[in-house]
Order: structure tokens, then sequence, then C-alpha cells
């Protein structure tokens, strides 16, 4: 059990509507015990002069993948073929023999010309099998030594595999030939190498003031890598399971129900992906692609088959949350539709609450439908896309992209996330996209969408245990669990475009845990 802490702050802002404003915050163990109240004589003392806020959630995680991300090559910041290539050999020559080399984080956005790229790219690895993931995860671009492998052949309902004039496989693997074709080939990490990735993405997360994370996990992943590890977790863990065939393994919902619910750890809901993603233009559209009139995205999975409704009344019927991934208009349509079909039956209700995972194109005339709807979006994506929605969608369409403030607007229940390793899980980040604005590209994007400080802080906090069941979650209220963030400045008031927060310490649980 944590030791008592007396923390003296010059604010600490706790969510709490009894006790909105504090000086001190003093915890024992993992609960707030008292605010404004004088020191317990065995309680330590921290004198931080900073600003409290309640512990981040991060609605939306891969935590798994993010872990395992971390000691992945990182192409995120390459800008050309040569530097591209130049990371591949790199990285190849430290490898041992055989080892495959697994990259993640690239984006044709990042390079001039906004060329995808191929197989000739991967040369320096020679016939180390090679597979790089797009920064979304929903392509991935592999050598000969992996093509070889390869179902090339069998048509794939949801894929695709790109070819080149002449009929030959580049390399690029989009949506389920990525899944389906080239995942399962991928040696899977030992349970030394999950739980190293668990410890590690749990202080990569403390570090950037998160206390507790919704994951979207396979279920062999939370029996190799969480249950093991339960009693040692640092953070709160609420898992949605991506196991998702039709008809349901009963396995995976007996699984779901009968794993012991602890603060620590809890399944609290599965998911289907309804599309794919904005920038390899498969989101699912309402119409065609500005800059590729012949095509308006696909649907997937559940979406594509007709049986989704089912498969979100089936979760829900459980008891668990159904979370549905849209990122296009038309999948976001699809995904109102079945949280109404939910709510008609009376299956909307507590924990089977269903969540649309991302909402970021949305037609007009679909936002009033989000009242009392959970959208959990993720303000860093919005950097991304910002940068090339113009010319994927056309000006008319902008209206309906990222529209943050809309949603508030209409009464939707706005979580914030990362979805981690696509983008950094760092909130101060995503604050500051939802406020400013700011691409990646130093634009703004359609401001009239950013929110408030109070409005993205709230995203990041109760909102977000709203969307994870959490019942006081993201307060610091006495009684409320002792997790809460410490930053140097005033998030209310501070220039988050020139001078924004930075974290002084954690406490997740009752422990501190200083910033690296």
């Amino acid at each position: 059990m944590a030791p008592p802490i007396h923390l003296r702050l010059e604010r600490a802002w706790t969510n709490d509507p009894a006790h909105p404003v504090a000086r001190t915050v003093t915890t024992d163990g993992d609960r707030v015990v008292a605010l404004d109240a004088a020191r317990p004589a065995a309680a330590e003392v921290i004198d931080t002069g900073g600003y409290a806020l309640p512990g981040f959630i991060d609605a939306h995680v891969h935590f798994i993948r993010g872990g395992l991300s971390l000691t992945q090559l990182d192409l995120a910041s390459v800008r050309s073929r040569a530097e591209f290539e130049a990371a591949i050999a790199d990285t190849h020559a430290t490898l041992p023999d055989d080892a495959w080399l697994i990259a993640r984080g690239w984006s044709q956005e990042n390079w001039p010309g906004h060329a995808l790229p191929d197989r000739r790219w991967l040369a320096a690895a020679g016939a180390r099998p090679t597979v790089c993931y797009r920064m979304d995860e929903h392509a991935a671009l592999v050598n000969d030594a992996v093509l070889a492998r390869c179902d090339l052949t069998t048509p794939i309902k949801g894929g695709s595999i790109a070819r080149d004039r002449d009929g030959e496989p580049t390399g690029l693997m989009i949506e389920a030939a990525a899944w389906h074709r080239v995942n399962p080939l991928v040696p899977r990490p030992s349970r030394a190498d999950l739980a190293h990735a668990l410890d590690a993405a749990e202080t990569y997360a403390l570090d950037r003031g998160i206390t507790t994370v919704g994951s979207m996990e396979y279920r062999k992943d939370v029996e190799a890598a969480y249950l093991p590890r339960r009693t040692h977790l640092r953070l709160r863990h609420r898992i949605t399971l991506l196991d998702r065939s039709w008809p349901l393994d009963p396995d995976v919902l007996r699984f779901a129900r009968t794993l012991p619910i602890d603060d620590r750890l809890a399944v609290i809901g599965a998911k289907s992906f309804l599309d794919g993603t904005l920038g390899l233009r498969t989101a699912a559209m309402l119409a065609s692609y500005a800059d590729a009139p012949e095509t308006s995205g696909t649907f997937l999975e559940h979406a594509a088959d007709g049986t989704l409704a089912e498969w979100a009344r089936t979760i829900a019927a459980a008891g668990l949350s159904p979370s549905m991934h849209a990122i296009g208009d038309a999948a976001a349509r699809l995904a109102l539709d079945v949280v109404e079909d939910l709510h008609a039956r009376g299956l909307d209700r507590g924990d089977a609450a269903p969540r649309i995972e991302h909402a970021q194109q949305l037609d007009t005339g679909d936002i009033r439908r989000f009242a009392g709807v959970i959208a959990s979006m993720q303000p860093l994506h919005r950097a991304d896309d910002g940068r090339s929605a113009l010319t994927r969608l056309g000006p008319e369409r902008l209206v309906g992209s990222y529209a943050f403030r809309q949603l508030l607007n209409a009464g939707a229940k706005l979580a914030f996330g990362s979805d981690w390793p696509i983008v950094a899980a760092d909130p101060l980040l995503g604050i500051r996209a939802a406020v400013t604005g700011r691409t990646h590209d130093g634009t703004r994007f359609r401001p009239e969408e950013n929110l408030t400080p109070h409005e993205a802080i709230t995203a990041y906090t109760t909102g977000a245990a709203h969307a994870l069941k959490i019942a006081r979650g993201g307060t610091l209220g006495v009684g409320a669990r002792s997790d809460l963030v410490v930053l140097d400045r005033d998030p209310f008031t501070c220039d988050w475009e020139s001078a924004p927060p930075v974290i002084i310490l954690t406490i997740a649980g009752g422990r501190v845990h200083p910033p690296a």
C-alpha cells in the first residue's frame, strides 16, 4: 500500500463539484482522503508549487502494441525515400541473422509528392523478412521475403494487394491483406517480451501524466501479458477485446464475463472495425473521394457482411460495450443506426453503452444524432489528417471533419484518447491540438471546431472515465482514487500555442512517478 502523501500546490482542479478547487491534496494508499486539510503527522510532504489535475485517462490505446513499438524502428520522422532506405539499412545491420525487421510509423504525407512506398524501398534488408506498418497500421509494406510467404492469389474481402502496371505486387498490403495475410506470419512475441512491453508502456504513459488507459487488445495478449502481472500493474486498465469473429467465439464472451474485475484490470467491451482510414482512402464515405473519384472507401468486417447490428446486440446483451471504429461519414451513419437500434431494445444502458470510435468525418445531418452518444476521438489524428483532408474530401465536406465543437453542442459525450502507437500517447499534445487546431505542418485546421482548455481537459478526464465505465474516474474528490498529474503552469490560462505546460510529477494509485 502506498504511504500517505500531503501535496501542496498552487491550485488543484478536482473535477468534483463539492470541492472544485484546492490548495492541498492528501492521499493515503490509493485514495484521496482530504482536500485543504492539515498535514497528517505520518504523511510525506511534497511541495511542488504546481497545478494539479486528475490523472489523464487515455480512452483509446493499443497498449501492448505501443509497448512493443518502443523497441521497433520508428519511421515517423522519415521525410524522403532516401531517409526511409537509410533507416532500413541501419536497423538491418544491428539485427541477428534470424530476426525479422519490424518498423512502423511511416506516412506518405511526410515526404514530397506523397507517393506510396514499394518493396524496392526495402532492398537494404536483403533476404531478411521485413514489415513496415503505415502510421495507422491499416497497411503494411513488405519485402520479397515476406511476399514469398503470403497467399497472393486468393481474393480477400475487405482488403487489397497493391500491384504495379504489370500486375506484380508492390509490397503494399492494405487493410485485411495486412491483417490476415501478413500479421499471422510475423513471429509472436514471447511472454517475456510481452511482460517487458507492458512494463515499458506503463512507464511511457506515467511519464506523460496518464494513470488510466482504455486498451484494445486480443484475448491471447490479455492472458499472456496482463493476467500474470495484474497485481503489479501501476495503471488502471480497461480492456476492449479485438476478438471479433462471427459467430462470436463463446469462449471469448465467457472470458470477458468471468475475468475477475478489480480496480486495476477489467474487460469492458468488444470492438468491430466498420471501415478503414482517411489516409489510405479506405474510410467508408457517402460520396467518392475528391482526389480518387473511383472509390468511396470500403466497409469492413461486420459492417461489410451485414451482421453489425446482431454483433452489437450480442455484445450489449452480455453486459459489455460495443465499440465501433467509424472514420468515414458512411461508417459513422451505420454506427449511429446501430446505437439507435440498441437504444430501442433497451440494450444501451449502464456498462453496455456503445461507443463510436474516431467519428472523424461526419455528415452534418448526423451530428444531432450523437446526443448522449459516446464519441471517442483522438485530437492528434486531427493534427495529422488536417494536412490532407481538403485534398481527400474537397471543401464542402470539411464542415463535418473533426467536429469537436459541433458534437459538444449536440450533446455528445466526448472522450479523448490517442490510438497509441498510431500517434503518441501524450494528452498534453492532444489538448494542444484540440485547443489550437495546429497540424503537423504548422497550419490551422478548422479552428471553428477548437475547444477551450477546460473542455479538452474534461474529455481526457471525466469524459474518458465515462467511456471506460469508471465511477468517479477523472476526479480528485475525497474518496476518489489518488491519480493525479502536476503541471508547472495553469493549464486553463497558459498559452497552449507557445508555452504549454510541462509535467512535474504523476501520482498513480498513491505512488509518485517523477517524469523521465
